[in-house]
């Protein structure tokens, strides 16, 4: 039965009773098989476009509103390239079927922004689906418009999950969002300019901001997040890893933000095992379970590529180790992850004896952020060998 479970997946079921839907339809109707494939083909088109069509009306209502977008991502699989155009990063990937970004609030009033921005998504999804309807006059568009339907109604269904926020939660969900949830989401402004500080390489003026939100709200997960980070950034993993682990045990984390807390213990754990400032025999198993507990949590496995791969470099596993952090690398829209999951790469071929393609990952870390700490370590070990 487990085994089962591994291979029946929600969106598998979806599809599957999707199918059967346009089928019967089109079998009432009697319009045979080609008209059975021409609908499963409209159900397909509308499963892929009416997403798409509501996160350009997010990202319309994100420009229009005052939110602030930080990434663009067109497509999925691997990327093809990317470009930055002012303070957003644009990145095309191979498969061109779905479209997602990196919005947060930027400046106050946050939720009626956020909100108004849910709203402008909303409206541009229920417009699709409108006009698919009305200009349903066979197989393909009966088959889009039920499945651009379903899609919508999923789409407001409130649901806030690990790297992904439904339409229907910016306007149900987020009005009637409790204390002290409420407050720590209209930190996100402060928040995000120490990140943004931080990504930039200004340790002082991320370290300004930092210092301004925990002066105000020293109790929230933000705040706590951003002295961790700050830890990080100067290389002093032992004292990051131990706030969270004191935050972790006195503070009631919900359960999204604590996949989040999670993942980040686990790769900090790993980082401070790699750099010799706590004994791996009392971290290791902890930071393993952090991992984990973080993936039962809902945080995605794949977006954890990073993390594992700097696990399999810290267990001596280095062919493993090189493809984790080439994936993490790939799929990472952040620029320090992608350098830290590069800084996991050449060190990875490092040990592998390949100094040549060592040197050319370090070369994509510090495109990516050369002052980074493991990137600037990393740089001195080659410059050694």
């Amino acid at each position: 039965m487990r085994k089962l479970r591994q291979f029946v997946r929600p969106w598998m079921v979806i599809a599957l009773a999707g199918l059967l839907v346009v089928g019967a339809v089109e079998a009432v109707l009697g319009t045979g098989a080609g008209g059975i494939g021409l609908g499963a083909l409209g159900a397909l088109a509308g499963v892929v476009l009416l997403p798409m069509a509501t996160q350009l009306g997010l990202l319309l209502g994100s420009a229009v509103f005052g939110l602030r977008v930080r990434h663009i991502v067109l497509g999925a699989m691997r990327a093809l390239g990317s470009w930055t155009i002012g303070r957003v990063t644009f990145t095309l990937r191979a498969l061109p079927v779905t479209i997602g970004s990196e919005i947060g609030p930027w400046r106050k009033p946050v939720i009626l922004r956020c909100w108004l921005a849910g709203l402008t998504s909303a409206l541009t999804g229920v417009a699709v689906v409108t006009a698919s309807w009305l200009l349903a006059g066979g197989p393909f568009g009966r088959g889009f418009a039920l499945a651009a339907t379903a899609t919508m109604l999923y789409k407001l269904w409130p649901r806030r999950v690990p790297l992904a926020t439904s339409t229907g939660w910016l306007l149900f969900g987020l009005p009637r969002m409790p204390e002290p949830r409420r407050t720590e989401f209209c930190a996100g402004p402060m928040a995000a300019r120490a990140y943004e500080a931080l990504r930039d390489g200004d340790l002082d003026r991320a370290q300004a901001h930092t210092d301004e939100l925990v002066g105000e709200h020293p109790e929230l997960n933000a705040a706590v997040s951003c002295q961790v980070s700050m830890h990080e950034a100067r290389g002093e993993y032992a004292q990051a890893v131990m706030m969270l682990l004191q935050h972790i045990s006195s503070a009631d984390i919900p359960q999204r933000e604590m996949s989040y807390t999670l993942a980040g213990m686990a790769g900090l754990g790993f980082a401070a095992v790699e750099a010799g400032q706590l004994p791996s025999d009392d971290l290791m198993p902890l930071a393993k379970k952090a991992l984990d507990d973080a993936i039962k949590l809902g945080f995605p496995p794949f977006d954890l590529s990073g993390t594992r791969g700097l696990l399999a470099l810290v267990e001596g596993d280095a062919d493993e180790a090189a493809r984790l952090a080439a994936v993490g690398a790939d799929h990472n829209t952040s620029p320090l992850a992608r350098a830290d999951c590069f800084a996991t790469l050449a060190r990875a071929r490092m040990a592998l004896h390949d100094n040549a393609a060592a040197r050319e990952a370090l070369a994509r870390a510090e495109e990516n952020a050369a002052w980074w700490p493991r990137v600037r370590e990393t740089r001195e070990r080659l410059q050694i060998a």
